[in-house]
Order: structure tokens, then sequence, then C-alpha cells
């Protein structure tokens, strides 16, 4: 008797833990925090760098872009942060910051999608070109 009352006890338990998991999990919201590239905060750390911000925007409208692009300038407005490019059929922005502006970039949850740093990439000089 006793062995069945302790299997009974643990199946509810395990079955009330279940309950509480899935309700959780039913609730939870994706993770929508802006992914920021592992070599932006070094590089910001030593001064202003030019970044791209990659835009959450619910079509690819230009005027969609433009509103979005918007929206973060003006929530970096008090910060050392100047737009670099706006660009209209692409959800990026192209902007100069610094650590303060990242840390309210990595605040706009709704508008900001990932920040990267803006390189230059040279094509190989071994490289056969097209023609």
């Amino acid at each position: 008797m006793d062995v069945t009352r302790s299997c009974w006890r643990y199946a509810a338990l395990g079955l009330a833990l279940s309950l509480v998991v899935a309700s959780s999990l039913a609730g939870a919201q994706p993770d929508d925090r802006p992914v920021i590239d592992s070599d932006v905060r070094s590089v910001v750390a030593s001064g202003p760098q030019r970044v791209l911000v990659e835009l959450r925007v619910a079509t690819s409208e230009p005027s969609a872009i433009e509103r979005a692009q918007d929206d973060v300038v003006r929530g970096l407005a008090g910060t050392t942060a100047s737009v670099a490019r706006r660009y209209t059929t692409a959800p990026l922005l192209a902007l100069e910051i610094d650590a303060a502006a990242l840390a309210r970039l990595e605040a706009m949850r709704g508008l900001v999608k990932r920040v990267c740093v803006d390189r230059l990439i040279r094509p190989n000089d071994d490289s056969t070109p097209r023609r």
C-alpha cells in the first residue's frame, strides 16, 4: 500500500509540474532583444564607431522603413550618435555610435533587430575578375 501511495504522489507531483511548465511556456514571448555582435562592444568601448543597425520592420515598404529609422534616431536623442546613412529599400541604418548610444539601441526591443560593426570588405587580391 505504501508503494502505491508513493507512486501516486510522484505521479501527481509530475502532473502538477508539467502543468506549471506548460502554462509558463504558453505565456512566454519570443526573445526580442537586439542581437549585438560580439565585436561591437569592444570597438565601441574605444570610442565612436560606425555600425549597421538592422531594424524590425513588418513590411518592406519604404515608408515603414523610414518611420522605423526615424523612431531609432529619436530614441538616440541626447547621445553623440549620428546618422551615417539611411537606406530606402532595406531595413538598415548606418550610425556612428559610442557606448551610451549602444545601450540605448539595446533597449529598443521593438525597433532594433541586430547591431554589427560596419566594415569595408575588400575582394581578394588574387581573385579573377568577372567578365
